[in-house]
This record gives structure tokens, sequence and C-alpha cells, in this order.
């Protein structure tokens, strides 16, 4: 019995190691690179963070109409909307913004959803336009 188990044992350490590879044969993983971002662009991230935080608080909010939402919800994604559009960030940034406000609406008001999903950058991303719209 005890030989048995030993054999199982060492089987199922030679099936775990097929597989596996040593730090020295494992391909190089390329370094992370952080997009550079100006001064700018930064209190725009930042100003549009706030404006997510904003979205997220409203939509915590009882509402009576999800079809409208209620007023701080109205009223955070308009500015949202305003921000976005006239930050000087690049419009695959801008697209992921929208989805995370997007993402925080999601079920407490149907135009408002609406309004975000019309204000995506699709058509210039889809033509090659990635740059700054500003």
């Amino acid at each position: 019995m005890l030989r048995g188990t030993a054999l199982l044992a060492l089987l199922a350490f030679c099936l775990a190691a097929c597989g596996s590879t040593t730090a020295a044969k494992a391909p190089a993983q390329a370094p992370t690179q952080r997009q550079k971002v100006c001064p700018n662009q930064q209190r725009a991230l930042v100003k549009l963070n706030g404006d997510l935080a904003a979205l997220r608080r409203a939509a915590k909010l009882p509402t009576k109409n999800h079809l409208i939402g209620n007023h701080a919800i109205n009223v955070a994604t308009d500015q949202f909307l305003y921000d976005v559009a006239t930050a000087p960030i690049d419009n695959l940034r801008r697209n992921r913004l929208i989805d995370h406000a997007m993402a925080a609406l999601v079920g407490s008001c149907e135009q408002c959803f609406q309004a975000l999903e019309a204000g995506r950058p699709i058509p210039a991303i889809r033509s090659g336009d990635l740059k700054c719209s500003k």
C-alpha cells in the first residue's frame, strides 16, 4: 500500500512538472509602458474622474421613473458629457470614460444611458482618428 502511494505521488509530481518551464527558458515579458500625460490632460482626467464619482453617487439615489432618472443623475450626466466632449484627451480614452459612466448608470436612467451612447466617438475611432480632438 505504501509503495503504491509513493508511486502515485511520484507519477503526479512528474505529470505536474511536464508542462513547467524554468525562468531562464520563459520568454521575457515586455515592460509595461505608461502613456505620458501632459498637465492639461491630467487636469481633465481628474475632473472627469470627479464627474464619474458624482454619477455613481447620483445613481444610488432613489428614482421614481427609470426612464428619466432623477435630478442629480441628469445634472451629473450633463456635466460629464460636457467635460468629456471638451477634454484634451484621445478618442480611445474618451470612449473608455464613457464606458465607465454608462456602467455607473445601468438601470438608473435610460435617457442618460442613451445620451452617453450617442456621445461615443465611434465613427472617429473607426476612421482611424485616435488623436485628441482639441
